[in-house]
Order: C-alpha cells, then sequence, then structure tokens
C-alpha cells in the first residue's frame, strides 16, 4: 500500500497531471506508517515516489553518460531520506500534528546545497486553480499544508471535514478568480524568442554564431516591442566581451526601437556569472542580473576541495560560476523587473525576495533544453505558477526550446509555447 500511495502521488504530476489524487493518495501510507515500521515504510515511499518524479534526471546522461545516472540514484536517496525521517515523527505523533511535521519536512528539502522543492505537494494543484488561490496569504507550503490535512482527515475517518475543506477552498478560489485585476491603462509589449537551440548544439562551439544569428533574425520578425527577450545562454560566448555580437545587438536595439533582455555568461572583476544582461533602445546596458542560486554540479562543484580529485578527469567540473549575494532588479519604462534564472523560480524565498525590493513583474530565463521533452518542462513551468499566484504578479518565463509563458497573477496562462517549437511569443501586458 505504501508503494501504491507513492505511484498514485506520482501521478498528480506531469505528465498525468492527476492532481486529485494528491487529496487522499496518502492515506495507505500514514496507515502504514502507524502499523509499521515507520522509517522503512516512509524510505520506500520516498523512493518509489521521487524514482518517478525525478526520473527526468536520467535524459542528462546524453551528456553526462554514467556521471547523469550516478547523481539521479544519489538525489533519489538524499530526497528518500527525508521522507524516512518525516515517518518517523509521525508515528507518534497524534493526527492534527501530520501536516506540520509534513510541511517542515518539504521545507527542509529546499535548505541544503543540494535543496530542491520538486516534488512539494503545493505544484500538484496547479492546473486545479481554485484550490491554490489562498496561496498569497499561506504560501506554498500552506497550500502542501492543507492536502496533507485533507488526507489526515480522511485517515481519521471524519469525511464530511474533508468534503467542506475541499469545499470551501474551491468556493473561496472560484471567487478570487472572478475578482477583476487592478491595472493602469498602459501595456507593456513584450516578445520572447524561443529559438529551440538543441542542448547538443549549444554545447558545440561551431554552432555559437548560427545560433547567435538565429536570434537576431527571429528578434527582427517582432513588431512595436516594448522588450524583447532571450532565454538563459541565449548567447553562450560571454556577449559583453565579444565586440561583434556586442555590436550586433547594439544595433538590434537601436532597430527595434526596443529594450532587450538577454541570457549570457558575464564576466566582472575576475567572477563569472549566469546573468541576464539589459540594453535600452538607443543599445546601452542598462541593467543586469547576476545569478544568486547556483545548480550544485551543473554551475558549480560542492566541496571542491574534496571532490574535484576524484571528477577532474569528467571533464565537467574545471571551473565554476560565481553566485551574487546582492542581485539587482532590472527596471524597464519604470517597471521594475525581478529576475530569476533557470531552477530559480523554483524556490519560493527567491521570488519573495524580488517581490520585497520592490519588482513589478516576475520573470525567469531558462534553458530546458537539457531535459528534451520530459516532465521536468512542464514541472518548471508548474512552479512558475505557483509564483505568480503567491506574489500576486504576472510571471513570464522564457525558455530556449519550451515552455515559454505568461501566466497572470492568479495563475492563469495567457499564452503559451509549445516544447521543441521555433517562437515569437508576443503579447500586451497590462502595467501593473
Amino acid at each position: 500500500m505504501t508503494i501504491l500511495s507513492a505511484i498514485l502521488l506520482a501521478l498528480s504530476f506531469p505528465k498525468a497531471n492527476l492532481f486529485f489524487l494528491s487529496w487522499f493518495c496518502l492515506v495507505p501510507l500514514i496507515a502504514n506508517i502507524k502499523k509499521k515500521n515507520a522509517a522503512r515504510e516512509g524510505l520506500l515511499f520516498g523512493l518509489v515516489f521521487f524514482g518517478i518524479n525525478l526520473f527526468w534526471v536520467t535524459t542528462l546522461s546524453d551528456y553526462a553518460g554514467f556521471w547523469a545516472i550516478a547523481g539521479y540514484v544519489a538525489l533519489v536517496l538524499f530526497q528518500a531520506v527525508y521522507f524516512a525521517a518525516a515517518a518517523v515523527l509521525i508515528k507518534p505523533a497524534p493526527a492534527f500534528a501530520i501536516p506540520f511535521i509534513w510541511v517542515a519536512v518539504e521545507w527542509l528539502r529546499t535548505q541544503t546545497p543540494f535543496g530542491i522543492s520538486a516534488g512539494n505537494l503545493c505544484y500538484s494543484q496547479v492546473h486545479f486553480l481554485p484550490m491554490i488561490q489562498t496561496a498569497p496569504f499561506i504560501t506554498s507550503y500552506g497550500i502542501s499544508f492543507l492536502i496533507v490535512l485533507i488526507n489526515t482527515l480522511l485517515f481519521s475517518k471524519r469525511f464530511i471535514a474533508a468534503v467542506l475543506v475541499v469545499a470551501s477552498l474551491v468556493i473561496y478560489g472560484i471567487t478570487e478568480l472572478d475578482r477583476p485585476l487592478v491595472q493602469n491603462e498602459k501595456s507593456l509589449s513584450v516578445s520572447i524568442i524561443q529559438a529551440n537551440i538543441p542542448q547538443e548544439k549549444k554545447l558545440d562551439p561551431a554552432y555559437a554564431l548560427p545560433s547567435f544569428d538565429k536570434y537576431i533574425y527571429l528578434s527582427r520578425q517582432v513588431k512595436n516591442a516594448d522588450i524583447i527577450i532571450w532565454p538563459e545562454t541565449a548567447v553562450t560566448n560571454y556577449l559583453m566581451d565579444s565586440p561583434l555580437l556586442l555590436d550586433l545587438v547594439r544595433e538590434l536595439a537601436i532597430e527595434k526601437k526596443a529594450h532587450l533582455l538577454i541570457g549570457t555568461p558575464y564576466y566582472d572583476k575576475g567572477m563569472i556569472y549566469n546573468s541576464l544582461v539589459a540594453f535600452s533602445p538607443k543599445g546601452a546596458v542598462v541593467g543586469a542580473y547576476n545569478k544568486q542560486h547556483l545548480v550544485p554540479f551543473g554551475e558549480y562543484l560542492p566541496f571542491r576541495k574534496l571532490l574535484y580529485p576524484m571528477l577532474k578527469n569528467s571533464g565537467f567540473f574545471d571551473a565554476d560560476f560565481n553566485s551574487d549575494p546582492n542581485p539587482k532588479l532590472i527596471e524597464i519604462n519604470g517597471i521594475k523587473i525581478g529576475a530569476l534564472i533557470c531552477f530559480e523560480s523554483t524556490f519560493p524565498n527567491l521570488a519573495k525576495e524580488r517581490v520585497a525590493k520592490g519588482a513589478d513583474i516576475l520573470l525567469t530565463v531558462t534553458n530546458d533544453g537539457w531535459f528534451k521533452d520530459s516532465s521536468a518542462l512542464q514541472e518548471h513551468l508548474n512552479m512558475g505558477i505557483m509564483r505568480a499566484v503567491e506574489n500576486r504578479k504576472y510571471f513570464i518565463q522564457a525558455a530556449n526550446t519550451g515552455i515559454s509563458a505568461v501566466i497572470d497573477p492568479y495563475g492563469r496562462i495567457l499564452k503559451q509555447s509549445k516544447i521543441n517549437e521555433t517562437a515569437v511569443l508576443s503579447f500586451e501586458l497590462m502595467r501593473p
């Protein structure tokens, strides 16, 4: 029954998206924890659930071979240990404490250098928008709390109470979704360039210029945009240190009379950043965002002194990106943009920090081409939907191979691209 719980929960997430399963799928797990060896049941649940939910990590084997599979196994084991610990705490706990324990463990899973929020229960509900409209008040962790609460009420045979909780959430959510957005009259015209460069080509230096040319060509198809956005590492060279490319970008900005936001590696004072650089319609650099939360083993090697001697022959860890501990907002035409790069959008606290600094819009630029057409792309977008609702801000996602999208403050997808298509996604965004 523990395995059944894990499989049903996994089916609540992409690609199945059977969100309603999460409302009751934990009941067999809770029953087994109470009756059997709690640590064993929790570990088994975690291994099966994360083995399915994180299977997209194995797509990296096309680029990293054995190391990707080893990383997948290690990540699944690491995350399953959290579930084992949660089960040990749940076994002696009264029913009312179970949601608190579960959510505390969800939060702890994001706090280490290897922290991730994939698999948090809240993300299973983003395709049922009424269920998540309390997120601005209780955060995404509060949504997870409510899901576990419903499961706990069903386990305790308090069926009427469980139905009332679900009904109350849905009624409130429908009411919120009917609420008109408060906006100014003027709009902001935005275009996302999804050039759809396969990861194999992005890794090949011979394709750097052809890829750049494709972004230039697609950008020239845009008409009357205030902002044109290129995704993460759209320019794989160091743009600011490449005079030819820099001149072409400046010429494009002047030609289109638009601000350009371009993902590129950035070298500054001996530091290397994964950055988003902003150009004005006059071709001047008017802002930059340097990534704050880096991907372990992807953008930097944790415990380098210990691990590098063992991994130096892999060819993947010769240099690290640097983290910017004090990232800045990008301001365009009086609108403050809170940027996030790649998996930064999966962490609620980072988006909250941007909004606390005054961000009017949240923007993620990403290259999910690493993960082909796996569930990772939809899960990443789902987290963006939650960030939009949590913060009641428009959320824009610009991706290399997809999924690019614009999401309103209530989680409604206003425009969306397909995976693995070349697209120019243009839309009018009402100014907040």
